[in-house]
């Protein structure tokens, strides 16, 4: 899986990184000396992806001579080296088209996040494979129905063969394998694992199949010796259940998570033991931090409702309601949106005013920015590259609507779906005309 997406110019010094901060400056500063010196050697192609490895992960990256441009992915040892050739192509490719023409000259750092749906994009390509292993009866199934938000299932129908599903978490897109655990099928597990970017073992909690379950440590270091791997002692609630410390020791000291995974209140929990056994931070990573956002809205809508402040948990109810449309969980933004209507009917028996609360309208890109204390001719020079950019920015969200108009054709996005994103971008792309034409009179004042 992609870990930090890095572009970076030695002019300029662009640095622009996502999915969290995973190297730092000092083992940045290291490898970019090393990669400078290869990639400016003669025999040097710039269509050549070159690579790095370091502890657990690999360093790819694709130059720009002419720019003195470095596109550098870090990634897991489990990538595909093909795939990730091709999504650093991809990221080269988009990112040229966008901002190949203000590289030369001062530019307003925010211009730059207009390339984050491109990043998103090659993270759902790259998205990382997460196994369910363990013997049939733990709980691998309702595990997987409780990460996918369905129905727990209420009873153990055994799984016939291994379910493959994609399922999303905050921004984030994962492949979920599900194996059939019957001992008659263990010839395919060996398959199964392969290419995986973290297996989670999944026991029962007895000390039987805990036992039996260190097979799968040896499958892993065979099959998968790269990937991330932890252990989920399931069933914690049934009388008799091995401790987790137990449960840990007697596999090998590989890290251990409780779970009752037929309890749906255990989901986030389920999320957060996934981002902390691929080691994705919720806190610095931007993908995944909406969800904590909507954790804390959550926790603030609760208080404001304990405390009669209905006007308050309103305005929490609507902006959760906005960000889960954002986070594509349409039922619980429908959930959301729901409440909010039922505090308003409140607001509205106790004689209050309802509070107006405005739909995000998505980053802002330049607002007229410039600096007052330096030379007229600076000054319309950075009013000129702020329009520049927004005139970009504005291009940009036209393509981005093709995209998604060519999803909903295709079927792979809903028209609820779709007419919602729509909406976001026409609001974003207001408010990139309202700048454009703000910086524009401001550029005649400075005529």
């Amino acid at each position: 899986m992609l870990r930090q997406l890095l572009i970076y110019q030695t002019v300029n010094r662009i640095f622009f990184a996502q999915y969290g901060k995973v190297l730092d400056e000092e083992t940045l500063g290291s490898i970019l000396k090393t990669i400078q010196k290869e990639s400016t050697a003669k025999n040097w192609d710039p269509a050549e992806m070159g690579t790095h490895d370091f502890l657990k992960y690999r360093l790819s990256y694709l130059t720009v001579p002419e720019k003195d441009l470095l596109f550098l992915f870090l990634n897991d040892l489990t990538d595909d080296p093909k795939n990730i050739k091709r999504q650093l192509d991809l990221c080269k490719k988009e990112f040229m088209t966008m901002f190949e023409a203000i590289l030369d000259q001062e530019f307003d750092a925010e211009a730059f996040d207009i390339f984050e749906p491109t990043a998103e994009k090659i993270h759902k390509a790259l998205k990382p494979k997460i196994s369910l292993v363990g013997y049939s009866g733990v709980g691998k199934t309702t595990i997987t129905a409780l990460i996918k938000n369905e129905e727990i299932p209420v009873e153990h129908v055994p799984t016939i063969t291994g379910d493959i599903g994609t399922i999303q978490i905050g921004k984030l897109t994962f492949g979920l394998w599900d194996f059939a655990g019957q001992e008659e099928f263990e010839y395919l597990w060996a398959k199964f694992v392969q290419g995986s970017d973290a297996v989670l073992i999944i026991t029962d909690s007895t000390v039987e199949n805990v036992d039996k379950s260190r097979y799968f440590l040896d499958l892993i270091k065979d099959e998968a010796p790269n990937a991330h791997v932890g252990v989920i002692g399931n069933k914690q609630d049934l009388e008799g259940a091995m401790p987790i410390s137990d449960i840990e020791r007697m596999l090998l000291n590989t890290k251990t998570y409780s779970m009752v995974a037929t309890d749906p209140a255990n989901r986030d929990k389920m999320i957060t033991i996934i981002a902390d056994i691929l080691e994705m931070s919720a806190e610095v990573s931007p993908l995944l931090r909406p969800l904590i956002e909507r954790d804390k809205k959550m926790q603030i809508a609760e208080e404001a409702l304990i405390n009669n402040d209905f006007q308050g948990a309103y305005r929490c109810f609507v902006e959760l309601s906005d960000l889960c449309m954002e986070l594509g969980d349409d039922v619980v933004s429908q959930e959301f949106r729901h409440k909010a209507d039922k505090v308003s009917e409140t607001i509205k028996k106790l004689g209050q005013e309802v509070p107006v609360v405005e739909s995000p309208k998505g980053p802002v890109f330049g607002e007229a920015v410039y600096d007052e204390n330096v030379p007229v001719s600076m000054q319309k020079k950075q009013v000129q590259t702020t329009i520049m950019n927004l005139k970009i920015n504005l291009a940009n969200m036209d393509k981005f609507l093709v995209d998604l108009e060519m999803q909903n054709v295709t079927g792979t996005l809903s028209d609820e779906d779709f007419q919602a994103k729509k909406n976001r971008v026409d609001q974003t792309k207001t408010t990139i005309e309202r700048q454009i034409a703000q910086n524009e009179e401001l550029k005649q004042k400075l005529e």
